[in-house]
């Protein structure tokens, strides 16, 4: 096909959209709508799986030393915590600095705690942050077994409890994803259907004074793409306004909830090129091939 015939159809696929507008603007409508529906179960998924995680380094395990654990031992002991592969962060706090810490935490009752300082009860110990949750009675095993260490204080209920919501969250939004795709699908090829039904006679006259399927079918698919194309940027720009006021709302909100959350959340400019680029594939995949299929059924009759 000459460079020219192919400007001409592409052309074509233009003009059908602008002598189409009604029908053009409920397809697109439509599209925008569902991709909104996957957009945000996308935001909300990503922020869940954030929000999660940021709970997961808050969890931290304690390990209490025997006192004699000095010196040599102790550094011994700190290279063999170093070397377990699940703990991402470890700080010693000694006797007396975890008396200062209690103090301080107390305010002006901290006082009443002086009476400790020549005979300090408390034990060197050390903050663990895990990196994987769902490893931690692996992990705390692991460290009760180094000689030098007395006691482990881990919370396995709060560990295994958001571990559980992890995977219960990655698997219900890929549910809720994949269901929201399948009725986008459905409800988009639905308006397609019947914008080449109302156009059915155009077809079958083209058919009729000689133009080949290929002919016919290029209109279609580039006006389906730009279709895609346009709901894609739309949705992509409602989406992006609507998380950012959502995000207004929660960062100015007198609720004690709402505030301590945001800074958690995921910024709309990370993921943003991701997004565009879902919708975009998804609404030209839809659209283009959509219009294509419909278009077949007709050039066989």
């Amino acid at each position: 096909m000459r460079g020219s015939s192919f400007g001409y159809l592409i052309r074509e696929g233009f003009r059908n959209l602008r002598q189409n507008r009604a029908i053009s603007t409920a397809a697109i409508g439509v599209l925008v709508a569902c991709l909104l529906l996957v957009g945000f179960s996308l935001l909300f998924s990503m922020n869940v799986t954030s929000l999660v995680g940021y709970f997961e380094s808050q969890n931290e395990i304690v390990v209490f030393l025997d006192d004699n654990v000095e010196g040599s031992r102790l550094t011994r002991l700190d290279e063999q915590l170093k070397s377990i592969d699940n703990i991402s962060s470890i700080s010693f706090i000694s006797r007396e600095e975890g008396l200062e810490q209690w103090m301080e935490e107390l305010g002006d009752d901290g006082t009443l705690l002086e009476w400790l300082v020549e005979d300090n009860p408390l034990q060197n110990s050390y903050r663990l942050v895990i990196t994987d949750l769902s490893r931690m009675d692996e992990t705390v095993a692991e460290i009760e077994a180094i000689s030098g260490v007395e006691s482990v204080s881990a919370s396995p209920e709060v560990a295994h409890a958001v571990t559980g919501l992890k995977q219960a969250v990655s698997l219900g939004s890929l549910g809720v994803i994949g269901i929201l795709a399948v009725v986008s699908l459905c409800i988009v090829s639905n308006t397609i259907r019947i914008t080449i039904f109302n156009r059915r006679k155009e077809i079958s006259i083209m058919k009729y004074v000689g133009a080949t399927d290929t002919f016919i079918r290029l209109p279609f698919l580039s006006e389906g793409i730009l279709l895609g194309f346009l709901a894609a940027t739309i949705a992509f720009f409602l989406l992006w306004g609507g998380y950012e006021a959502l995000l207004y709302w929660l960062n100015n909100s007198a609720l004690t909830w709402a505030s301590m959350i945001t800074d958690q959340l995921v910024p709309f400019k990370r993921v943003a090129l991701q997004i565009y680029l879902v919708f975009l594939g998804t609404g030209v995949a839809i659209s283009g091939i959509g219009s294509l299929f419909f278009v077949g059924k007709y050039l066989k009759v």
